[in-house]
């Protein structure tokens, strides 16, 4: 094995070279105030507000909830491990829907029964994942959701923003400032429809502190419990260059996403995900019909690092002993953990390292055996 392709590479940010000792100051200064001012006009949402990680953005969005010892919080069984541990984290229960075959969103039939069956002011949200970077349409969750007065979080992390073309629609949104991009940098950008709900998450950020004499600053009160969890100015400057290259690493991206539909059409146990222009393919999940690792092994002897995206939760350990999960009541779920498979899929990715890929499944496609 001579050839590889990994599944990520990080980008190497230009901008970084011209940060020394005697401009350090200078660069970095106020990164924060223009990132924040660049994503409001990105997500056209006012009030806006940068953090240092994605998991910490669920979490202050829960914060900015006032969530609580016994409230619920709907999320999709296959959402990310950061999503559920934040609700526990508030000693509140995550109540979880099955999923579409497919695009692998929230199943709004599954969400519509969840909430009828947990019809109480305990069922505070819900958490909509807009899995591998196809936006889910909500319409039908929003209205829902305000019929029963819950908070709609919209979960965009595996769906980069670089220009206008999401539309936010809930109560609540939060972006990855540098998912599948450069996963070196750290950083993430919660959105709020409602002033209290922004200025709650601002003083949480913080560690409750407020400051209590604008002529003296060092003077400060504090009037609630929080944590450290604001983005520092080095890497919201990175990030803010990374914003620039986002456009540009997307577009050749879809480059390696064209030449996957061309390439692995018609083959015998390989199914592509759904086509869509609005598609940004975060993820480029193939399903395998049968015996998917058995074809995952035999992809990365041949160099190819591959991902699985995600594992559904009732079938790890925590929550299903937790909540006495079945690995049999989330039907699409299962069937889909079960086949599915993240093939590398990146802005800087050669059109070589696609075409060995798409070379490496057409010969294991060839000879796999059920």
């Amino acid at each position: 094995m001579s050839y590889k392709v990994p599944f990520y590479k990080p980008t190497f940010i230009n901008s970084i070279s011209k940060i020394n000792s005697e401009n350090f100051e200078t660069i970095v200064e106020n990164a924060v105030d223009r990132i924040e001012k660049r994503f409001k006009k990105l997500a056209r949402r006012e009030f806006s507000l940068s953090v240092n990680n994605p998991s910490t953005a669920i979490h202050l969005a829960f914060c900015s909830l006032d969530l609580k010892r016994g409230d619920k919080v709907i999320c999709p069984i296959n959402a990310y491990a950061d999503i559920p541990e934040a609700i526990r984290q508030f000693d509140s229960e995550p109540i979880f829907t099955n999923i579409e075959k497919k695009s692998y969103h929230m199943d709004i039939d599954s969400f519509k029964e969840l909430v009828d069956r947990n019809k109480s002011k305990k069922l505070r949200a819900v958490v909509v994942s807009h899995f591998a970077g196809l936006t889910q349409n909500i319409d039908e969750i929003i209205r829902v959701a305000k019929e029963n007065k819950l908070i709609v979080i919209e979960d965009f992390s595996d769906n980069p923003i670089f220009d206008d073309s999401v539309e936010v629609k809930g109560d609540i949104a939060l972006f990855s400032l540098n998912y599948k991009l450069d996963n070196t940098l750290k950083g993430a950008m919660l959105t709020f429809k409602g002033k209290k709900e922004f200025d709650r998450a601002k003083l949480v950020r913080e560690h409750g502190l407020v400051e209590v004499n604008r002529d003296v600053s060092y003077l400060y009160d504090i009037v609630d419990i929080g944590c450290d969890f604001r983005l520092d100015s080095l890497n919201a400057y990175l990030l803010n260059e990374l914003l620039v290259k986002r456009a540009e690493l997307l577009k050749k991206k879809k480059e390696i996403v064209d030449i996957y539909f061309k390439e692995l059409e018609n083959l015998s146990h390989v199914e592509l995900p759904i086509k869509s222009k609005e598609h940004k393919y975060s993820y480029f999940i193939i399903e395998i019909d049968k015996n998917r690792d058995a074809f995952a092994r035999e992809l990365k002897s041949m160099g190819i690092e591959v991902g699985l995206h995600y594992i559904p939760l009732n079938f790890t350990s925590y929550y299903k002993k937790k909540y006495d999960l079945k690995v049999f009541s989330y039907p699409s779920a299962l069937e889909a953990y079960q086949k599915v498979l993240s093939i590398p899929c990146y802005g800087k990715m050669s059109k070589d390292d696609a075409m060995y890929v798409c070379r490496a499944i057409k010969e294991v496609d060839a000879k796999h055996i059920w």
